[in-house]
């Protein structure tokens, strides 16, 4: 419970014995709790109501596919199948059909009606190859269209939250510390029946993604890996927002992506750029473009990392609207840029977005984790599905040790409100050397902190908490309420303004180790 001071004991008690509120045993939690879905849902923003306008169409009931059956697979892949032989389009009409993994072709436009969809089972079996419900690999020239959706069943895939329901209310005093516990006392958190994600695009170019639903997803909702000129536009992802690491388009080691006009919600991150070698990816990933979206997140927002070995470059945000509804804490940032495991990232634009109820507005952050050199395809995401994690490493220890940079961040035009943690950027010292966050710009940012008073929690030093997992929450109670800056070279600020409401013990803005 967050109150007006932490005193001596209460920052004694969490160093020595606050305990992360996972949940990591029990059965699957089946119900579906007031308020897990957003009450903001704009479907008819999106989704159009689409005419089949093609010569050839292969209707997958024609095939065996039924409503009844408790698999479809086998008669929507036979329809695909055809499909790819003739040109024609594959359609799926008259309601939910259950199935395990559909393969996606190239060449095929698979078009999902406008009132109906493929479903995932509810038990999580059959996935086990592909771990998906829609899976391309080594394809090209696939279109997803026609209004409808993809189900998940994500709410049948984790275990039952510490909190009896859902937080609809603010805390009486912002404390980072319990709004962490908040947060993660109402996360369903994986139980080891998870199958994956609703759609996963691999090794594939020249994607279209247009008038498309996914729906209550148990894992990464829409996973484009080392793919290229993928194109994403009027697209839904309306998740459970407590189901844990249900991300909403995670772009992993993927060029020439455009996301525009999607509205997102979601547990986890509602577009994350990842780009690490124990995800498989090979390459530097540059030219993603991400414009007129509305995102929730009960996490951040967006987001490059944290996951991050190989290069990513050129990056631009246009015209977002990044917000929380109905939940509290709001969601962990807005915009988070991190480099922790090697990446350099470089060359990032962002301009025009608001924000409304993001904890912390903008995130930059570079760390050595340094995570090639302790985890594996397996270790790195055991616990995503409830699993124990092996031992072994996707590289030599030193092959990423201390090569991360971020440098050329220019953000302008951000208008901020209810924020409840200044904007922080980053760098970090390790092993007696300073690597600084470079050339960073902010021009013309305007934020409105919450209107609640804050916990007083003084301390003698910021740790630089560069071997941890990467988020604003980690910096816990920071003694300044605009700006929070350490370790950065060539910072121009200008047109920088925070309004806070409340008496406060914090300083406006705080910099330290700041070069030109």
């Amino acid at each position: 419970m967050a109150k007006k001071k932490r005193t001596h004991y209460d920052k004694l008690k969490t160093l020595l014995f606050g305990r992360d509120l996972r949940v990591t045993t029990g059965e699957p939690y089946t119900e579906i709790r007031e308020f897990d879905f957003s009450s903001y849902y704009p479907e008819d923003k999106y989704i159009y109501n689409q005419p089949i306008n093609a010569d050839k169409v292969i209707d997958i009931r024609d095939y065996g596919a039924d409503v009844h059956n408790s698999d479809n697979a086998v008669f929507i892949n036979k329809a695909i199948a055809d499909a790819q032989k003739t040109g024609a389009v594959v359609l799926v009409s008259g309601g939910d059909f259950v199935t395990t993994t559909v393969i996606l072709k190239s060449g095929v436009t698979l078009f999902i009606e406008r009132g109906s969809a493929l479903c995932a089972n509810t038990s999580g079996i059959g996935y086990e190859e592909f771990g998906a419900v829609l899976f391309a690999e080594n394809e090209k020239n696939i279109t997803l269209t026609g209004g409808g959706k993809i189900k998940g069943n994500g709410h049948l895939f984790g275990r039952k939250p510490v909190a009896l329901s859902n937080n609809t209310s603010p805390a009486d005093y912002i404390d980072v510390i319990e709004m962490r516990r908040d947060y993660r006392s109402q996360i369903r958190f994986a139980h080891e029946s998870k199958y994956g994600s609703p759609v996963i695009i691999k090794n594939c170019k020249y994607v279209a993604v247009d008038n498309f639903i996914i729906e209550n997803s148990a894992y990464w909702s829409f996973k484009v890996s080392n793919s290229s000129n993928v194109s994403v536009k009027n697209l839904i992802i309306n998740n459970n927002r407590n189901v844990a690491n249900a991300d909403g388009i995670d772009l992993s080691g993927s060029s020439d992506i455009s996301i525009r006009h999607c509205f997102i919600s979601t547990a986890d991150d509602g577009i994350v750029l990842k780009n690490a070698i124990w995800l498989g990816n090979i390459k530097p990933m540059e030219n993603i473009n991400i414009s007129d979206c509305e995102i929730i997140s009960r996490t951040n927002a967006v987001k490059v990392g944290t996951e991050t070995t190989f290069d990513i470059k050129n990056i631009n945000i246009s015209n977002c609207k990044l917000f929380m509804t109905d939940l509290y804490p709001g969601s962990v940032s807005g915009i988070s840029l991190e480099a922790c495991d090697g990446s350099v990232l470089s060359n990032v634009k962002i301009r025009n977005i608001e924000m409304d109820r993001c904890t912390c507005p903008i995130f930059i952050r570079m760390a050595n984790r340094n995570r090639a050199g302790t985890v594996n395809a397996q270790s790195a995401n055991a616990i995503e599905f409830s699993k124990k994690a092996e031992k072994g490493a996707s590289s030599e220890k030193n092959r990423f040790d201390m090569l991360s940079q971020i440098r050329d961040i220019a953000i302008e035009n951000i208008s901020a409100k209810q924020a409840e943690i200044p904007v922080i950027i980053a760098g970090f010292k390790q092993k007696g050397k300073v690597k600084r966050v470079e050339n960073i710009t902010l021009r013309d940012i305007n934020i409105t902190y919450a209107d609640i008073p804050e916990t007083m929690d003084r301390r003698l030093f910021i740790p630089e908490y560069s071997r941890e997992y990467p988020e604003g929450w980690r910096f816990r109670n920071l003694p300044a309420y605009a700006l929070w800056a350490r370790h950065v070279k060539n910072l121009k600020i200008t047109n920088f303004n925070c309004i806070h409401p409340q008496p406060t013990w914090k300083r406006e803005m705080i910099m330290n180790d700041i070069i030109e």
